[in-house]
């Protein structure tokens, strides 16, 4: 009997002893670790990790890692919430003492687009003062601004209708770009683009270009570096089209060579001005006019009346003679014509 008794004790011994083992390991605390990032992969920090049931609660670092420590076992699953958006994540049973893993990717929806900017009266804003302008603007000449009866015989539009032609028989061409070894010899002066050019003889050999000068836009010729024997005469044969209903005035031609920077070379050039008409007739406007270097940048003007029955013109041609006497000039010509529009 006492034997028996003291079995019976022992064995509830071992008994309490495993149930006191089991109660231990039931309580024993478990971990959820993890990480939040957004739809592209990027850690989001500051989220709010909330566990549901919902006992524990923590927020991301700055890497979007988070760790909830000491939880009790059991089901789970994660609330993740950032700003207005949220998702619920289950991530099943945690064992006691488990340290579980996950990783948690909230999606974001992107921000609304701003509202528009009220409308704002394009007169009410100041202009803004640049010191140095972003690109050349185009250049208009004052007659052109003024809007009088008058048409400048070398803008663009007429200028590329140029006929050229010189007593060597060289062949003229119109480039269109600028060409940069082409330089104005006088410091108030540049070159346009756009010019005629043939085979050059040296460095330049121009026919015709365009230059602005003194704030207007004239016709540029250049006398050839290599004088031909006997001289060159260039000649430029300007067509004139006039509206039906416009009737010629007057011809006024400015002319010159600009002083060089300089010492000036010697010699002189001279040109003059033809009419020709629809029938082919042809009048001298201007006789030779010549202009000698030492005139030291003085310009000549003529005005030329256009008799009644010599109104309805077809070519003004200008013709331009080194008289192989320089090399080199730089001789400028400004041609307008002058009409009277008929009713």
């Amino acid at each position: 009997m006492l034997r028996s008794t003291r079995y019976l004790a022992g064995s509830l011994s071992v008994i309490v002893v495993i149930g006191a083992l089991l109660a231990g390991c039931a309580k024993k605390p478990a971990n959820i670790k993890g990480t939040v990032v957004d739809n592209d992969g990027k850690p989001l920090g500051g989220a709010a990790v909330l566990s549901v049931p919902q006992r524990y609660s923590v927020l991301t670092d700055t890497l979007g890692n988070f760790i909830m420590e000491r939880i009790e076992p059991g089901q789970y699953s994660l609330l993740v919430r950032f700003g207005n958006d949220s998702t619920l994540v289950n991530i099943g049973t945690i064992e006691p003492g488990e340290d579980k893993v996950t990783s948690i990717t909230l999606t974001i929806t992107p921000p609304p687009p701003p509202p528009p900017l009220p409308e704002i009266k394009t007169d009410t804003i100041p202009k803004a003062v640049s010191e140095k302008p972003i690109r050349e603007l185009k250049f208009v000449d004052p007659i052109v601004k003024e809007g009088t009866n008058a048409i400048l015989l070398c803008i663009d539009s007429i200028f590329a209708k140029y006929e050229v032609e010189s007593s060597d028989n060289l062949n003229w061409e119109l480039r269109k770009t600028k060409d940069p070894s082409i330089k104005f010899k006088n410091e108030n002066g540049r070159m346009t683009a756009g010019y005629f050019s043939g085979p050059r003889q040296g460095n330049l050999e121009t026919a015709a270009g365009k230059c602005i000068y003194d704030g207007k836009l004239w016709i540029y010729a250049h006398g050839p570096d290599v004088a031909p024997k006997g001289g060159r005469t260039i000649s430029i044969a300007i067509p004139i089209e006039l509206e039906e209903n416009m009737t010629i005035d007057s011809l006024v031609v400015l002319y010159g060579i600009p002083p060089y920077a300089s010492k000036q070379p010697e010699g002189s050039v001279q040109f003059r001005a033809l009419s020709e008409s629809a029938a082919g007739k042809i009048s001298i406007l201007i006789d030779w006019q010549r202009v000698d270097h030492s005139s030291n940048g003085a310009f000549h003007k003529k005005v030329v009346e256009i008799p009644y029955n010599n109104r309805y013109i077809s070519y003004i041609t200008l013709e331009i003679d080194s008289d192989g006497e320089i090399v080199g000039d730089d001789f400028l010509i400004r041609p307008i014509l002058y009409y009277t529009p008929l009713n």
